[in-house]
């Protein structure tokens, strides 16, 4: 019995890490929700660029630094359930060179 929890422990904290891991790597659909929500709620705001500033990336979060018409917009996008789910996006004004 204890082999069998072993190796499911095992298994779980593999998948854990590939999933951790496929966060950490930025993709084109995460930068375009990013995109989008960079000047959300703002009227007359405008993203000034087709690229991100600054991209960093970790295990949860993947923040984009965004110039707009109105300043330099931090989009801060996680997964709903820690490592899966669908990406939640916030948006906040500020720069990541000075986090």
């Amino acid at each position: 019995m204890k082999g069998w929890i072993g190796w499911v422990l095992l298994g779980l904290s593999l998948l854990l890490v590939a999933a951790g891991y496929r966060n950490a790597q930025p993709e084109p659909a995460t930068e375009d929700l990013a995109r989008g929500l960079a000047c959300a709620g703002s009227s007359g705001c405008v993203v000034m660029t087709d690229r991100p500033g600054i991209v960093r990336t970790d295990f949860v979060h993947r923040r984009y630094q965004w110039t707009t018409s109105e300043g330099k917009m931090v989009v801060s996008c996680r997964r709903a359930m820690y490592v899966t789910g669908e990406w939640v996006c916030e948006t906040e004004p500020g720069n990541l060179a000075a986090q």
